[in-house]
């Protein structure tokens, strides 16, 4: 080939109007300016080729000694120097001579590239891993940086390509390769002359440098024969230089040139945000990658494997794929890797980005930001004073991008790491007090919906996931004894050098410096963080976000310091009322620390009860727990019995079995100090205690505890109960007179929100009042009585659910015993009748919550309201029905029978269930249907039996209906005989027109009907069925047989069980097939069908031989009728049975939808026999083959293998609908 510069020209590469192309083949002999050819940017001529700009390397003609001399560089104009400089000190780099572009990859070229056969991989070249271009990607980069600095008015269109082309080759530099891979060089370099004469590779060896042809490099000129052309020649990379470090040298320099000086080239941008993603976390592929390559392995596999081999035998190829696979999973979901000088300067360069001021730069760099957060340890800690810079308040020169960059930066994306959130006390001490100081800052604007929106999720995320902080750490001594001796194990042995006392006690004192250091920290936060709310000028805001932090520093092992006690006290009247629910949350979390250690003691319950423990675990009443329950008898009522009491406050202890360490509450004597005087008490006992002791600021807290918060839809606030409840638990009655006139003040006033807040004070006050003395309780329950008698009274629908959950969250986790003056009060008169139906039921409401907490521990108060109940239970009303059978619901809710149960001494459903058939009597006796003739008013006078029954139905159908959704067990059998009454009330079709008795009865059958059965109980129910299915009344029959449709489905295998029952329930249903009523008679066919379709009943040939018969029935002959007579309505006992016998086959036919038995064919000849009939037969056969045309539709030509050609023929006529041939 010729040397000649201007023969060579035409191959050169050019870069005009934003396209360059790189350097395409390597056919030179001499000076490399043919090889490269590249034309500068001039400031004065324009364009000028390298050779003409006097850059000349050294050719093979050139001596040793020249060899190792620099590049010349003549006639170069000031602004081409650096690029020049930087060119040759990449491209004559060990490394870069090394990692030669190989444009003759398997990889798709770059944009510009063109592909030549005569630069190929050998075959020898591992195809899965691309060899690395580092050398192209250099080039690339200087070649933009160098461009822009000399031609800024072009610089925008070579910007963009020259940073996608070095985007592109990233990934393949930075894939993994073996270790010591050599790289095999393309076999056709044609050159006239070595290679070391065109480029001079020095490659290292050992300590020194040597050139290329020194180190034995010889590459086969085109003069060799070909056989030896084919040869490759492999150079190793003994550079061991970071890929990772160089790339990120360069692409830091162009980063900061193009924030510089070209800031709006933002798809620039976006692609060195992608290469600093792959410099920090590429591994080879990305994860998206991964799972579509994981997607088509699995596919591959399931297409290759051999069944008759199992599903583990598959071809070696596969197996290794898999390996390959899992082994690229473990290097994705490896975490944690190490954090170097070079990470850290990357992640700082995201940080610049992510506080762009193009929104679209931020979102992309804020992606990358946060995965290299999760893949760094420790970076957190490094680039969270970067990030707090933005937000101080002192700083001027922050505009409102780099600001809302800031907050992105700190709130995190949604499965990352939040940097204002980290499990790190050097961390949120920086970052919390940072954030409500930002409020001051020139760029944070309120009028801003963005950056309002920013705070709110930092601070919602902030409270949803912080966790609290350690703050002491120290080691018992037992497990550093323990550690010891495992140190001194010679089984196993430990190869190691054990520790010395010294040592020890090192560490251990290290850990102390690390506690202190800890609790420094946590009171430096919590006092940097009140100076930040008392900031005057704070806006609102911060100042909300900062008590938020606040009440996040509680702590269980660490009271918070004196200071922040006193904020929150006063807070509780602050004007905002955000504020106030803070305060409220913080200060009962505070009376919770200051609580005072109460003894207790360990106790043997049989002991107390004097018999044995039993030998197995029974469920309920024994005689062993009997001692837990309510007894009028024995409850405490003077200071003797209350303290010789042994209180048991878990109302679930004994009912399986005992604890094996059953604990109480000592006596009063050995528990705290009652009745405490100020000096008594602790500094920050003291600071709660001169609050509420001030008239003006309890009478304060109370008006703004009585506003509304939000009109119809505040409720019982379990926070304000527990600040009440600490205040009466830790200083006991010592606030009592102070409210005393709050609480009459407020009982009172029926207002909603006056009522609820005196709710809470009542519920708080008794559950307070745990560890009070006898004389105390006494004197509390002295206000309480009549402030809750006239509670009661003024009870509204708006108040009736607060009073509701102020005395069950009072009865909760209490001794009875300890409450006998609530019971006995709710238990006066339930049902007075004084205030209205609404007053009675609210009560009922009240004391049914306040019993539901004791759960079994009160057999007596259920008896005692059971006998009260049932001579009410003739009530009118709709709104005291349903709440006296909710009442009923939960007086029997622990009669249950199971094995190892014993039987309660609650109320049994048996028992009550015999005392109300009693009085139903009149009503079973009677066999016609019931109407409901009983108006919503109370008579007067005195009413017959039947008025009275048809009140006591409906209030048992209320109980029947809320209990079978709440009860643990099934209907028992006395419930089971009110089903006849039940069948002669409930309507047959779904009208809402209809009464409340029908329309309970309809649901109460619904509902019976979907219980679980005992198989003793089976008999019973048939016998009942089968006495309805004789009664008079058509909608009874009809009713019985919806209910047997539901109770077989749900008790399907007890029935199975049960031959005598399939056989009771067949006879049942093919006996209502011929009744006199017709909708009766369409029931029980569809219950056939339905039997028949589950295989619950089978398709036999004597219920085939009965149905053919029924249709064989004559028909009586047609008599005249005179035209002024009235048609006969009631059909003759012939044309029912035919029809019942039509309605069989048709049952028949239709309990095989999808498929064609044997017996199928012949059924629908019989029924086509019978399409002249008269009607209802004739409906009925039409229905059947509409329905048999449509669920045989779609496998018609299956099917039809099953008829013979005649029964084709005339299946054909019955299907084919005349119109058809219209």
């Amino acid at each position: 080939m010729s040397s000649d510069p201007s023969a060579s020209a035409s191959q050169s590469v050019r870069i005009t109007e934003g396209v360059s192309l790189l350097l395409p083949r390597l056919e030179c002999s001499g000076v490399i300016s043919a090889h490269c050819n590249l034309r500068l940017p001039h400031s004065e001529t324009g364009f000028l080729h390298v050779h003409q700009a006097g850059l000349e390397l050294l050719t093979s003609n050139d001596t040793p000694a020249l060899a190792s001399q620099s590049a010349r560089i003549t006639g170069v104009s000031h602004s081409a120097w650096p690029l020049l400089r930087i060119i040759s000190e990449i491209v004559f780099s060990p490394m870069a001579r090394v990692l030669w572009c190989d444009l003759g990859s398997l990889r798709p070229p770059p944009p510009g590239f063109k592909r030549f056969s005569c630069l190929s991989l050998s075959s020898s070249w591992d195809y899965r891993c691309p060899p690395p271009h580092l050398a192209n990607f250099c080039i690339l980069i200087f070649l933009e940086v160098e461009f822009c600095s000399c031609h800024p008015g072009q610089s925008t269109v070579v910007l963009s390509w020259l940073t996608a082309t070095s985007a592109f080759w990233v990934q393949a530099i930075l894939q993994p390769h073996p270790p010591e891979r050599s790289l095999t060089l393309s076999p056709r370099l044609e050159c006239g002359d070595e290679i070391s004469a065109h480029c001079n590779p020095c490659l290292p060896v050992e300590t020194e440098f040597h050139c290329g042809g020194q180190a034995g490099l010889q590459l086969l000129t085109s003069s060799d024969p070909p056989t030896s052309t084919s040869q490759s020649a492999r150079i190793t990379n003994l550079s061991r230089e970071n890929h990772r470090e160089a790339i990120a040298r360069v692409i830091r320099k162009l980063l900061n040139h193009i924030l510089d000086n070209s800031e709006d080239d933002t798809k620039s941008l976006f692609l060195i945000i992608k290469i600093i993603g792959d410099l920090l976390q590429f591994q080879g592929s990305h994860k998206h990658e991964f799972d579509s390559r994981w997607k088509s392995f699995n596919l591959v596999k399931k297409s290759m494997e051999n069944r008759l081999h199992g599903k583990k035998q598959h071809i070696r190829a596969l197996l290794i794929d898999r390996v390959m696979l899992q082994h690229e999973l473990r290097t994705l979901t490896v975490e944690g890797c190490e954090y170097k000088k070079v990470h850290q300067d990357m992640i700082r360069d995201l940080l610049r980005l992510s506080t762009s001021s193009y929104s679209q730069v931020r979102n992309k760099a804020q992606q990358t930001f946060f995965a290299a957060l999760g893949a760094y340890n420790f970076c957190c800690r490094d680039i969270i004073p970067l990030v707090l810079e933005f937000l101080r308040p002192d700083r001027q020169d922050v505009t409102q991008q780099q600001f809302k960059g800031a907050l992105y930066c700190l709130l995190g994306n949604h499965s990352g790491v939040c940097l204002a959130n980290l499990h790190d006390w050097d961390c949120i001490v920086q970052t919390w007090p940072a954030i409500v100081s930002s409020g001051l800052s020139q760029a944070m604007s309120l009028e801003k919906p963005s950056i309002v929106r920013l705070f709110d999720d930092l601070a919602e995320k902030i409270h949803r996931q912080y966790e609290t902080i350690g703050l002491d750490f120290t080691i018992p001594k037992s497990c550093v004894a323990i550690a010891e001796l495992l140190q001194q194990s010679k089984n196993p042995s430990i190869n190691q050098i054990l520790l010395s006392p010294e040592k020890i006690k090192e560490g251990i004192k290290r850990q102390q410096e690390k506690n202190a250091d800890a609790v420094r920290n946590y009171e430096n936060l919590v006092d940097t963080l009140l100076d930040g709310v008392e900031q005057r000028n704070l806006p609102w805001k911060f100042e909300h976000i900062g008590i938020g932090l606040l009440s996040l520093l509680l702590r269980d092992d660490r009271v918070l310091p004196l200071r922040a006690i006193r904020f929150f006290v006063e807070n509780l009247n602050h004007d905002a009322i955000v504020v106030r629910k803070m305060a409220i949350s913080a200060v009962a979390g505070i009376l919770k620390q200051l609580k005072r250690t109460h003894k207790k003691l360990t106790i043997n319950p049989c002991e107390i009860s004097g018999y044995p423990k039993p030998t197995q675990i029974i469920a309920g009443d024994r005689p062993d727990n009997h001692w837990l329950h309510y007894d009028s008898k024995t409850i405490p009522r003077t200071k003797k019995e209350w303290e010789s009491s042994c209180f048991v406050e878990k109302t679930h202890w004994g009912y399986y079995t005992w604890p094996k360490n059953m604990v109480v509450y000592a006596g009063v004597e050995e528990q705290p100090k009652l009745g405490r005087s100020r000096e008594d008490m602790t500094e920050a006992e003291q600071i709660i205690f001169d609050h509420f002791s001030d008239l003006k600021f309890v009478e304060q807290l109370i008006t703004f505890l009585s506003l509304e918060d939000r009109k119809g839809k505040d409720k019982f606030n379990p926070r304000r109960f527990c600040l009440f409840k600490g205040i009466f638990r830790n200083f006991d009655d010592a606030f009592l007179p102070v409210l005393k006139p709050h609480l009459e003040r407020l009982v009172a006033d029926s207002h909603e929100s006056t009522q609820r807040c005196v709710a809470e004070i009542i519920a708080g006050l008794i559950r307070g009042s745990k560890h009070w003395t006898f004389e105390k309780v006494e004197k509390l329950w002295e206000l309480l009585c009549p402030l809750l008698r006239t509670a009661l009274s003024n009870i509204t629908v708006e108040t009736y659910n607060d009073w509701g959950a102020c005395i069950a969250t009072s009865c909760e986790s209490r001794d009875p015993r300890k409450l006998h003056w609530l019971f006995e009060l709710l238990l006066e008169s339930p049902l007075s009748g004084e205030g209205g139906s609404f007053v009675d039921a609210c009560r009922l409401y009240v004391l049914q919550g306040g019993l539901a907490q004791q759960e079994w521990r009160v057999p007596e108060l259920l008896h005692r309201l059971l006998k009260y109940l049932e001579p009410k239970l003739t009530q009118v009303y709709k709104n005291v029905r349903e709440r006296i059978g909710s009442v009923l619901t939960y007086i029997f809710m622990i009669d249950v029978s199971l094995p190892n149960t014993a039987p309660t001494t609650s109320p049994h459903v048996p028992e009550f269930t015999a005392r109300i058939l009693e009085k139903l009597k009149p009503l079973m006796d009677v066999d016609e249907e019931i109407q409901n003739h009983v108006m919503e008013e109370n008579g007067i006078g005195e009413e017959d039996e039947r008025t009275q029954g048809i009140k006591l139905l409906k209030t048992i159908l209320k109980w029947l209906m809320a209990s079978a959704g709440r009860s643990f067990s099934t209907a028992v059998t006395e419930q089971l005989q009110l089903l006849p009454l039940f069948f002669k009330i409930a309507p047959v079709e779904n009208d809402n027109s209809y009464d409340e008795l029908k329309r309970d009865a309809k649901l109460c059958l619904s509902l019976m009907s979907q219980g679980l059965l005992y198989p003793h109980q089976v008999p019973l129910v048939l016998q009942v069925l089968k006495q309805t299915a004789r009664s008079s009344s058509w909608h009874a029959r009809y009713t019985v047989l919806t209910y047997l449709q539901t109770m077989v489905f749900y008790n399907l295998f007890i029935f199975l069980n049960n031959e005598d029952a399939v056989k009771d329930i067949r006879w049942l249903v093919i006996s209502l097939l011929e009744d006199e009523q017709l909708e009766v008679r369409e029931m029980a066919a569809t219950t056939l069908s339905g039997l028949l379709q589950c295989n619950f009943l089978t398709m036999d040939s004597p219920m085939q031989i009965h149905f053919e018969q029924l249709c064989k029935t004559k028909l009586p002959k047609k008599r005249k009728r005179d035209p002024g007579s009235v048609g006969d309505t009631i059909p003759s006992a012939e044309l029912v049975k035919r029809h019942a016998g039509v309605l069989g086959l048709g049952a028949c036919v239709l309990s095989s939808p999808y498929d064609v038995p044997t017996w199928m064919p012949q059924l629908l000849m019989n029924l086509s026999a019978h399409l002249n009939d008269p009607q209802p037969i004739e409906m009925t056969v039409k229905k059947t083959l509409s329905n048999f045309r449509r669920t045989h539709h779609d496998n018609w030509q299956e099917h039809k293998q099953q008829f013979t050609d005649d029964q084709l023929l005339v299946l054909t006529d019955l299907l084919v609908s005349p119109c058809y041939y219209a």
